[in-house]
This record gives structure tokens, C-alpha cells and sequence, in this order.
């Protein structure tokens, strides 16, 4: 039976409180939810997700990758494949995207599980979304910012997936055209009478009862809702407890296509070998995901990665930092380009993070060279991957460089296993940074130039998961 073998969550480092939105348009100072950083996309958040779903695993194994978003970077281009990439995996590798709809990681679940059941060995699942509604509408409120992976595969899993289950049914509830930078959505009350809660629960009715299983035996319930105010809406007409419903939406919003998986996440470090999980997501119909947690989730126990990433969250100091955030208001622009026969050229060492090792003096060579900087050998050596971490050996705090979230901080960091990166600091306040900190990469958007999007490595702290 297929089912899931890792999982791996992000959450951005920034949140935009009610502390900060009430001055500006009123309501409640309560809840929060999570706002990528101005370097972030929802390609650098998936990647995120899946460098920590592939932590400890043999990435080789993997043969597919879905990327589901509804708010991909590239409208024509392969963004699963640039994470694939990313991600080190092989060039032979199963890469899709998967979009249009909130239910396209859903989707994406079920396209891997009938993947692996077909013959691959392992299939990862990505989903992030940052979507945006218009300044002072209320779903501002509750649309945030996050990425979720998990690994599907046959062998040791953590829950096995028991069914999944699927309705469609034409329906406008939330949308956006092609023309449109911010969601258009309809009446609340009528989308959650029509549609929210009636279509998951006829999907959760269904998946039940022809799996024998009693919704009081359910013990976690990973459901879409746009709002906090509508999960006990949603568990009654499900008929469970609505304490078993996984709520994230007071600290992390409505993440999109990302939803349903970041709760599916968060309800697999909490739950223990037996425990039914019941995933629900909805978009024009529902999709509904019937998993049983295995033994071999005991090597979860004491990771909580959501609850640790929430709880490290900082406030955005102002509404209009995340407005820059968010290209909504101008800022200062870099006018810089990159030639694509250059990126193409160094994907190995620019996206991989392939260096090269002198096979005289074992040397770590990065950038690549011809001659060893130590023992001056000529063309004598073999790829290595740049280890994951490091300490940062000096550093520089720009305040010149158009930056929205200023000082710029350069920092030349000692590679654990060898090696010496130079790049910018992100996710980190300039004040906390010092000579031997302990910093781990993380891939961000340094620019748009050439009319397309330059990704590159940055540090930042290292943060428990």
C-alpha cells in the first residue's frame, strides 16, 4: 500500500499580526498569519518544504515530482523542474506542475499515490501558494504564506494512505483571471452554506462509509477553511469534534493549494501509530484523503516542525513594508541581468551547489576553478556537494543597496566539510549577526532581469524544524 514516508513544511520567518492591520482598516488586533519574505516566491518556499521532506532520505529514489500552486512564478515554464533541480534530484526525474485550482495539491497527492502504485518507487508532492487579496479587503486578514511537501512511497511508511475520494461540481466560490493580481471571491455565507461545508461533507461521508470507519474513530481531521470562523461550521456537518480539526488559520492563514497538505503535516507529528487522518480540501467539489498513521511515525516523536516555525515567526514592523513585500507600492529597483547561457552553463555549482575537491590535497574548490587555491594542481579534481551549514567567517552591513527590508548584510561563510560561500544574509536581524554564528543556505530570489527571475543562494540563521 502507498502511503506518506516523510513530510516537510515551511513556514516564512515575517507574520502580519491584527496589531498592524487594525490601524490601517479597523477590526481586531487578534491572529496573524504568515508573510513570505520580499526574496520569496512560492518556488523558494517549495523548495523549502522539500529540502526538509528530503533531509535524511536518498534523493536518487525519487522518480516524479508535482508542484501544485496557484500562484506560480512562471506562467510558462517549468517551475517543478527548476525544483527538481534545486533539489538535486535525477535529470530523468517525473517533473509537473499542477495548478488552476485549490485543490490542485490535493490533486497532486493523488496523481503520486497512483504513480507509486503503478511502479515508482517514491513521488514527492509540493504545494505553496501566496496569494493576495486587495489592501483593505478582509481576506488580507487570512491569506497567508507557506509550503508543505510530503514523500509518497511503499516502503517504511508513516501513515498509509487507506483512499482517497473526489466530487467535482461547477462552483464559484473563489477565483482569479488571468488579468487579475488579487482574488475575487463570493458571498461568505452563501459559498459556506453551497459549497465549504456541504461539498467536503459529502466527500467525507462517502470516503467513510465505504472504509467502514465511524467518524468518531477519525482523530484528526486536516481541513480547508478560509477562516478560523468556519471550522466549527465545517466539523458539524461533518460530525466530528471540532477539537480534532487541525487550525492553523489564526497563525498561519489560508495558504492556498497549501492548505490541506501544511494541516495533514502538522496532524502527523501530533498523532501516534493507529490514528485515523481525514484530509479535506475543496475547490468546486472536494477531495477527501483517508490515511492510517503506521509505527513507523515514532521517528517524528519531538518534531514538530509547524508549531516550532510558528512560534519563531516576527511581526512585520509595518503595513507598508509588507506592501513592498508584495510589489503593491513601489521601491527602489536593481536594473541588472543575467545571460541564460551563463545559468545554464552553472547549474550544477549556481543551483546544485556541486564545488569541486582537489584529488591531490583535498582542497573544496568554490566557486569552480582550474587550479587548486592550496597546492596550485591543475585539473585534477572531482564534484562534491557543498555541505548544508555553516559559520559565518566575516560579514559587511550594506545601507546603500536598494533593499525593502534594509541594511543588505554580505557575509563570507566557512562551509561545514570545506569550502567558503559569499553571499547575503536574509531572515535575520542585522543586530543578531556575529563572527562563528551558525548560518544554513537557503535559496531566494536575488532579481528580475532579462524579463525572467534570477534565483541564488542566501544564509540565514540555522532553525530548528
Amino acid at each position: 500500500m502507498a502511503g506518506i514516508v516523510s513530510v516537510g513544511a515551511y513556514i516564512p520567518w515575517y507574520k502580519l499580526t491584527g496589531e498592524v492591520l487594525a490601524p490601517q482598516w479597523g477590526g481586531s488586533t487578534k491572529g496573524s498569519r504568515s508573510v513570505a519574505n520580499h526574496d520569496e516566491d512560492t518556488i523558494t518556499l517549495a523548495i523549502e518544504a522539500v529540502r526538509r521532506a528530503l533531509a535524511d532520505r536518498d534523493r536518487k529514489k525519487l522518480d516524479g515530482l508535482y508542484f501544485a500552486s496557484t500562484t506560480m512564478p512562471y506562467a510558462e515554464k517549468g517551475n517543478a523542474v527548476f525544483i527538481a533541480t534545486v533539489a538535486d534530484m535525477r535529470n530523468d526525474v517525473f517533473a509537473s506542475d499542477v495548478a488552476g485550482s485549490l485543490r490542485a495539491g490535493t490533486n497532486a497527492l493523488r496523481a503520486a499515490r497512483d504513480a507509486v502504485d503503478g511502479g515508482a518507487k517514491e513521488v514527492a508532492v509540493v504545494a505553496s501558494d501566496m496569494r493576495l487579496a486587495p489592501p483593505g479587503d478582509p481576506n488580507e486578514r487570512f491569506l497567508g504564506d507557506a509550503a508543505a511537501a510530503v514523500i509518497i512511497g511503499k516502503d517504511d511508511t508513516i501513515a498509509d494512505i487507506v483512499d482517497i475520494y473526489s466530487t467535482s461540481h461547477e462552483f464559484t466560490d473563489v477565483w482569479r483571471t488571468s488579468k487579475d493580481q488579487y482574488i475575487q471571491t463570493a458571498d461568505t455565507k452563501f459559498i459556506m452554506d453551497a459549497g465549504y461545508s456541504k461539498f467536503m461533507a459529502e466527500a467525507a461521508k462517502a470516503i467513510l462509509a465505504r472504509n467502514n470507519v465511524n467518524p468518531a474513530d477519525v482523530n484528526h481531521v486536516a481541513v480547508f477553511s478560509p477562516d478560523g470562523r468556519t471550522i466549527k461550521t465545517i466539523a458539524k456537518s461533518l460530525k466530528v469534534d471540532d477539537k480534532k480539526c487541525v487550525n492553523l488559520l489564526d497563525s498561519v492563514g489560508d495558504s492556498g493549494t497549501a492548505n490541506t497538505l501544511l494541516a495533514l503535516v502538522a496532524a502527523i507529528e501530533n498523532s501516534k501509530p493507529g490514528d485515523f487522518i481525514l484530509a479535506l480540501s475543496h475547490s468546486s467539489g472536494a477531495d477527501a484523503v483517508l490515511l492510517k498513521v503506521t509505527d513507523g511515525v515514532k521517528k517524528l516523536e519531538g518534531a514538530k516542525s509547524v508549531e516550532t516555525q510558528i512560534k519563531r515567526a516576527r511581526p512585520l514592523t509595518s503595513y507598508a513594508k509588507y506592501l513592498q513585500f508584495r510589489d503593491v507600492i513601489p521601491k527602489e529597483e536593481l536594473r541588472v541581468w543575467t545571460a541564460q547561457p551563463v545559468l545554464w552553463r552553472e547549474e550544477k555549482e549556481n543551483y546544485r551547489l556541486i564545488a569541486k575537491r582537489c584529488n591531490k590535497c583535498a582542497a573544496i574548490q568554490y566557486p569552480v576553478r582550474h587550479v587548486c587555491w592550496k597546492c596550485s594542481a591543475r585539473d585534477d579534481m572531482s564534484d562534491v556537494k557543498l555541505g548544508n551549514s555553516g559559520k559565518v567567517f566575516t560579514f559587511a552591513k550594506d545601507h546603500l543597496v536598494p533593499n525593502p527590508d534594509p541594511p543588505t548584510v554580505m557575509v563570507s561563510v566557512d562551509i561545514e566539510g570545506g569550502g567558503r560561500f559569499y553571499t547575503q544574509m536574509t531572515d535575520c536581524n542585522p543586530a543578531d549577526i556575529s563572527v562563528g554564528m551558525e548560518v544554513e543556505f537557503t535559496l531566494r530570489r536575488f532579481h528580475e532581469g532579462g524579463g525572467f527571475y534570477n534565483y541564488f543562494w542566501k544564509f540565514r540563521p540555522v532553525c530548528k524544524k
